[in-house]
């Protein structure tokens, strides 16, 4: 479906080792908090009439508890599950990476390397 193009491929980056999760996206980039921002934003899709009607309670859970997990250690308190450190080696992302895999099952979605993010950057030494 269309409209979770862009959650299976935060779903399928969020699967991903910590050094493939890094090359999908520039070197300035804080990899942790962007995962986590843009998952708040498309996980917002679920809502959507059309799309809940295409998933059963099965693959609704997975998306909702990577999303309730994330919601756990979110806030100031937690800050520091938030950086490219932590991504690499704190727990709570391996934690995340399973809960990513159980989505891409649920989903029969494929446990691939996405090609590289649409996003555009804009820095002060231009566009990338």
């Amino acid at each position: 479906m269309k409209k979770l193009k862009k959650l299976k491929w935060l779903a399928q980056v969020i699967a991903l080792p910590y050094e493939v999760q890094r090359s999908l996206f520039p070197d300035f980039s804080n990899v942790a908090e962007e995962l986590a921002v843009d998952w708040g934003i498309e996980y917002e899709i679920l809502e959507d009439v059309e799309v809940s009607s295409k998933i059963n309670n099965e693959q609704r859970a997975a998306f909702k508890k990577l999303d309730d997990y994330m919601g756990s250690i979110s806030g100031p308190e937690n800050i520091q599950y938030w950086d490219n450190e932590a991504l690499c080696n704190c727990a709570e992302w391996e934690i995340m990476r399973k809960m990513g895999l159980e989505i891409l099952n649920v989903m029969n979605w494929d446990n691939s390397i996405p090609h590289e993010s649409d996003a555009i950057y804009i820095t002060k030494d231009g566009v990338f």
